[in-house]
């Protein structure tokens, strides 16, 4: 089977340079690539990927139609864009109405980028107004360094769920960056996905079986983060960890063939 990388970042040429040094500032680790989409191209065909999902940001309310605007342009075979939302924007619901004819699936959120807490009320609002039509990305967890605010964690999403039990998301870095004890914790065995974006550089191979034995292997999704690491890399790590045939095989297509199936994608 085919992989499925279910965790994209790329940008236009003219700001990707500044994208990289910015993520290297804030996560004070390596940044392996361009963040360009013709190199993602270039790496997902190395890779012998069936498709992949892209996200777009807008940290500002002011960014979100022009963001939406860049993965509407760039979508097309192999490519899923996921659209953004911000919870301070005023011009949500014609936002939403616009994704929704232009075929957008899904909604990718990044609190601690956008400065708003995951599990606030107007995250919230927003939140359920997307749960009918749209799978709900959200990156979850951060470091813990007294500088940063911690905008999300595994338990505020664990507060969104049980708010909002009929909302379907995929937790990021799964369920929670630098929190992987924490996801266990609250969110591992819940109706929720997860995917492995930027774990496996983090974690002993032990747990990261056991958070997937835990949660369940029909819900962990292929995510390599690109542009901090690369779909063959994330795909390699993860056939080093000996997992069974059907799980690996599950981990790195199947479950996202599922999941966009079900979106009608």
């Amino acid at each position: 089977m085919k992989p499925v990388d279910f965790h994209v970042h790329f940008y236009p040429e003219k700001i990707a340079p500044r994208v990289v040094d910015g993520l290297k500032a804030h996560y004070g680790i390596p940044v392996n690539h361009r963040a360009t989409r013709e190199e993602y191209l270039d790496l997902a065909a190395a890779a012998g990927l069936a498709g992949a999902v892209f996200f777009t940001a807008a940290t500002r309310p002011d960014q979100v139609r022009a963001a939406n605007d860049w993965a509407l342009a760039n979508a097309g075979p192999g490519l899923v864009g996921f659209g953004t939302l911000h919870p301070y924007d005023e011009g949500t619901e014609a936002e939403i109405a616009r994704l929704r004819a232009a075929g957008i699936k899904g909604v990718k959120f990044h609190p601690d980028f956008q400065r708003f807490y995951l599990d606030e009320d107007r995250a919230l609002a927003l939140y359920e107004r997307l749960a009918r039509d749209f799978l709900v990305v959200l990156h979850v967890g951060d470091d813990e360094t007294p500088a940063k605010t911690n905008y999300t964690s595994p338990e505020r999403l664990a507060r969104v769920l049980d708010i909002l039990p009929g909302l379907r998301v995929v937790a990021a870095h799964m369920g929670g960056y630098q929190m992987w004890e924490r996801s266990l914790a609250c969110l591992a065995g819940r109706p929720v996905w997860f995917d492995t974006s930027s774990t496996l550089d983090f974690i002993d191979d032990d747990f990261f079986r056991r958070l997937i034995d835990v949660h369940g292997p029909h819900r962990i999704l292929l995510g390599s983060d690109y542009p901090f690491r690369e779909p063959g890399w994330e795909i390699a790590r993860l056939r080093r960890l000996s997992l069974p045939a059907e799980t690996f095989e599950a981990v790195i297509g199947g479950n996202a063939r599922r999941l966009l199936a079900d979106l009608g994608l």
